[in-house]
């Protein structure tokens, strides 16, 4: 939502002061560890500082791409992931299934306070890795980082599994039909069936991927809580 470019950048600025001043007056209490004396020490506490905020993005970046990756899955079944559509509010290419599913992702996102959740766990943060500390450690970030990875796998296999045994199984009943009807054209109705069923499933489907995408939401915030606890 904060990398969308059709948000000037003058309000991401704007926005970013703001939160930064919030942040402050929240975490003026906070001890910070001693400050390094040298340059090197400087430029490593400053990296350190910016991989908690890479995390944080990475993990919320995380569930948005499992969910899309759900919804790609059906448009490549469907036949329409060569119909790709430029997107300029993000400067990548997706189907249009694709952006159905981040618009229903981001609507929930926003509905359970998403934003304000990652706003808590930058200030969270502060507790847990004081100003200075260098970061949060490589043995802490690699489970963190599997675990976002299974989280978004979840989300793309929940998403994408009612649709894909619904093909498979007008697949095998398309197969099933040629072959004790030869005479029918398996290639040209094979497609209009696809197309079909997916619409189906999607309709049917749509409050299951907000359902689905809340609870990616839910488990990304307490894995917030757990690291920034």
């Amino acid at each position: 939502f904060y990398s969308n470019t059709s948000i000037p950048m003058t309000i991401k600025v704007l926005l970013g002061v703001a939160i930064t001043f919030c942040v402050w007056n929240v975490v003026a209490a906070v001890h910070p560890a001693p400050m390094p004396s040298t340059l090197i020490g400087l430029v490593v506490a400053v990296g350190g500082e910016m991989t908690v905020g890479l995390l944080i993005g990475v993990l919320v970046g995380a569930a948005f791409a499992g969910i899309q990756l759900g919804a790609h899955l059906i448009s490549q079944q469907m036949g329409l992931s060569m119909a790709t559509l430029y997107d300029p509010s993000f400067d990548e290419q997706s189907t249009v299934i694709e952006q159905v599913a981040f618009w229903i992702a981001l609507t929930v996102f926003l509905s359970i306070g998403g934003h304000r959740m990652v706003v808590g766990a930058v200030i969270d943060s502060y507790r847990a890795v004081p100003l200075g500390s260098g970061g949060i450690s490589g043995q802490a970030l690699l489970p963190l980082a599997a675990n976002a990875l299974q989280a978004s796998s979840q989300a793309a296999t929940r998403i994408a599994m009612p649709a894909l045994v619904a093909f498979f199984i007008a697949t095998l009943t398309g197969g099933l039909m040629s072959r004790s009807m030869p005479q029918m054209n398996l290639m040209s109705l094979g497609i209009t069936i696809n197309l079909f069923v997916g619409f189906v499933m999607i309709g049917v489907g749509l409050t299951g991927w907000a359902l689905v995408s809340r609870d990616v939401f839910h488990d990304l915030f307490y894995t917030f809580g757990r690291l920034f606890d």
